[in-house]
């Protein structure tokens, strides 16, 4: 078993049985409080302002974090406080749009990401695309159709939130390439379960979260920018930060700084970076393909296993990310009765969602499962 009982206790997992809510918070690191204490208290009680220099040098080390889970580079990373923020500033930088065009979503992303693309069209001239919700996302074929002459920006989730299905996003923005179509990707769901190399997906931009499978906890997300696209960048939502000497104090004069920095803004957060960054470090310590591979075998256990219900995410391993969702004849009472049994999980369209993570066991989905199938019979 992959799972061994050190690296369970490397966490603080809640006392309520088992965990399978993965997909929305990941279990808290036994190294958060002390890392909190370390990197952002403990500098600015000995010293005061003169802790920014460690501070800013958290934000450095998340970013080579990152760089590391995700083969990037540290300067290609900017921290963001979400998503959503993280999508605004992206597309308020660049050239604006040919007249007409439209950015392709679907309609299975994340609805927060429908808000900003859809509010910013508004306001941009623009108009949003749906590709509709009974499509299938791995038909490169429906890629290709969607992907039209007047599609200016394309945005991909790597893996459903509701379902798990996981796309193939290499091949995706092989076809935004070809079409000369701008590329933003959402890892939120796949980053720290699923393995991801930025170099051979080549798309423009990335942008995820920490809070999830990455164990880091909210505020600490970012946005990814590739080499090929970074200059042709203006952030709109800039402050000192965005500029490429922060220090120099100079009203009337302003440059974007190299890199992705220049998505910083004003002054940055740092407690939230400060945790993620030990987290990342430590779960692409144990190796991302290591978690995937137990996290599969949890799910094939339960695929196996419960009699009931019918599954809803892809049965096929290659096309799944991290987490098993199942519609039952009564999703509310399964609801319930995982609570009763001191299962954590959670309802969304597609039926409950169970994500079990490196510090989950054989046994817990045996309890899962044993519950299931007394409740369903």
């Amino acid at each position: 078993m992959l799972m061994t009982t050190d690296i369970k206790e490397q966490f603080h997992l809640p006392e309520m049985g088992v965990y399978l809510l993965n997909h929305s918070v990941g279990c808290l690191p036994n190294t958060a409080s002390q890392s909190f204490q370390n990197d952002f208290l403990e500098p600015w009680k000995q010293q005061g302002s003169h802790a920014w220099e460690h501070w800013l040098n958290n934000l450095t080390q998340f970013n080579a974090a990152l760089a590391s889970l995700l083969n990037g580079e540290t300067q290609q990373f900017c921290p963001q406080t979400n998503l959503s923020s993280a999508l605004t500033k992206i597309l308020g930088s660049l050239p604006s749009a040919p007249a007409g065009s439209h950015i392709l979503l679907s309609e299975r992303d994340f609805p927060s990401m429908g808000f900003v693309i859809q509010t910013l069209c508004e306001s941009f001239g623009l108009k949003p695309r749906f590709i509709p919700s009974e499509a299938d996302l791995t038909d490169l074929n429906r890629w290709d159709e969607m992907l039209s002459d007047d599609t200016w920006l394309a945005f991909i989730t790597h893996v459903q939130s509701n379902n798990s299905l996981r796309l193939p996003v290499a091949e995706i923005t092989e076809l935004t390439r070809k079409k000369q179509v701008i590329s933003v990707v959402d890892i939120a769901q796949s980053a720290g379960i699923v393995p991801i190399d930025l170099n051979a997906w080549q798309a423009d931009f990335v942008i995820g979260s920490s809070v999830k499978w990455l164990c880091g906890g909210p505020g600490s997300g970012y946005l990814w920018a590739s080499d090929d696209i970074i200059e042709q960048c203006k952030p709109i939502d800039v402050g000192w930060f965005s500029h490429q000497d922060p220090m120099e104090f100079d009203i009337h004069h302003f440059e974007y700084a190299e890199g992705a920095r220049r998505f910083t803004g004003g002054t940055p957060s740092v407690m939230p970076f400060s945790l993620s960054s030990k987290s990342i470090r430590y779960l692409n310590s144990i190796g991302i393909d290591t978690i995937f591979k137990h996290n599969q075998k949890l799910i094939n256990q339960m695929i196996n296993l419960i009699k009931p219900g019918k599954i809803q995410s892809p049965l096929e391993q290659e096309m799944r990310g991290g987490t098993l969702a199942i519609s039952f004849q009564d999703n509310q009472k399964v609801l319930e009765a995982m609570s009763s049994s001191g299962i954590a999980c959670d309802l969304r369209s597609e039926g409950l969602r169970f994500s079990p993570h490196i510090y989950n066991t054989e046994e817990d989905v045996d309890h899962l499962v044993e519950v299931i199938n007394v409740l369903e019979g």
